[in-house]
């Protein structure tokens, strides 16, 4: 696997890591409502429901492709659209704004903590179709189990190390604060990367489509 896919890989999770969505709301609800502690390990938490989708979505991948290789491209084609509806989502997203509601019962133990974050990002299916759509841009039959595992691995490390960097930031101001006027520009800058990505998977998918048909 080339430099330049596990580069891409790393980005595309990136940025479908700092997506606004309930998970970031989870997390900030509970770093300002309990501590930074309390918001570590739910992001860690977070991360691991993160693994277990994408893990089984690379390995379901690999049993397509084992079982059924020309529908590759057609799963390639339609996850690059995926990416692509994404991208021009985050484009059009709105400041995010508090949606929990005050009665909601804030964890008292770690446990507690870990829980939530765990559930947070397994209760969301919107995940594993869109590690489906990353890993099947990459996914090849030659590639080791380690290879496949530290994609995986990967995408968890990422997705709990953004949520750490957002308790962080909520526990100081003046970053939340810095972070929250430049929303719009952070979303145009995300969007338009992932756009741009998205089409470039679309054209590598479609082209490769186009000469296993001829």
């Amino acid at each position: 696997m080339s430099f330049f896919e596990w580069l891409t890989i790393f980005f595309v999770c990136l940025i479908g890591a700092m997506t606004p969505g309930p998970s970031l709301i989870v997390i900030i609800y509970l770093t300002n409502s309990k501590n930074f502690v309390s918001g570590f390990v739910a992001s860690l938490a977070h991360g691991f429901g993160i693994f277990i989708y994408a893990l089984i979505s690379i390995f379901s991948l690999s049993f397509v492709i084992n079982l059924l290789p020309s529908a590759m491209p057609i799963i390639q084609i339609l996850g690059a659209i995926f990416l692509i509806y994404l991208g021009s989502k985050i484009l059009f997203l709105k400041n995010s704004k508090r949606i929990i509601n005050d009665k909601t019962k804030i964890p008292e133990t770690t446990i507690e903590c870990i829980f939530l974050g765990l559930t947070t990002s397994l209760i969301n299916p919107k995940i594993l179709i869109f590690f489906t759509s990353i890993f099947s841009q990459f996914i090849n039959q030659d590639y080791s189990i380690y290879t496949k595992f530290g994609m995986v691995l990967l995408a968890g490390i990422i997705d709990s190390t953004w949520y750490i960097l957002v308790c962080y930031s909520v526990s100081i101001k003046v970053v939340e604060n810095y972070i929250k006027s430049k929303q719009k520009l952070i979303f145009l800058i995300l969007g338009t990367i992932l756009i741009i990505f998205s089409f470039y998977l679309a054209f590598k998918a479609i082209r490769y489509f186009t000469l296993i048909a001829n």
